[in-house]
């Protein structure tokens, strides 16, 4: 059951990292207007949403019972698997397939530091930037963790089984 249970997890967590390495090409590729990312964070986030909740259905197919727990502990695994993949696939979209991102945020950062009066003297940018793809990677593997927490607890209450039986039935 255990195995079943993962092996379904990351397959789904694949598909559902690959949603979200689409949209972090796309954007880049595209460059398109404020309006236009918005409308396609919207489309990424209903996109998600909807398939970790088909996903959360799916493994349920065939389930004599389905709680809310159950429900909840496979979306969080499918969440962890799509976070491993597409933090991994956040690291070298900012190290080699678009360098520049890298340099804008250290950028930004730096004249930050600058207007906090932060001097080099007090803090080792040089350092810092260097290691700020790392950074940003688990970054990334947090905050997608996170989402995929608060959404699964979420969905995780449509998922389940419903309850046929009254407890009055008798």
């Amino acid at each position: 059951m255990k195995h079943n249970f993962w092996n379904k997890a990351a397959m789904y967590g694949i598909v559902l990292a690959l949603v979200s390495v689409f949209f972090m090409v796309i954007q880049p590729v595209l460059d398109p207007a404020k309006w236009m990312n918005i409308v396609l964070w919207m489309v990424k986030l209903a996109g998600t949403l909807g398939l970790l909740f088909y996903f959360m259905k799916d493994f349920e197919a065939g389930k004599e019972s389905y709680s809310y727990a159950d429900a909840f502990k496979f979306g969080i695994a499918v969440s962890f698997c799509s976070s491993i993949i597409a933090a991994g696939y956040y690291y070298f979209h900012v190290m080699f397939i678009f360098p520049d991102t890298t340099s804008q945020i250290s950028n930004a950062m730096m004249m930050g530091f600058e207007q906090a009066g932060i001097s080099s003297e007090d803090f080792n940018t040089d350092k810092f930037i260097a290691r700020l793809p790392v950074i940003m990677m688990v970054s990334q593997f947090i905050y997608f963790n996170i989402l995929g927490l608060l959404w699964s607890s979420i969905l995780a209450n449509g998922a389940k089984q419903k309850v046929t039986a009254s407890p009055f039935d008798n």
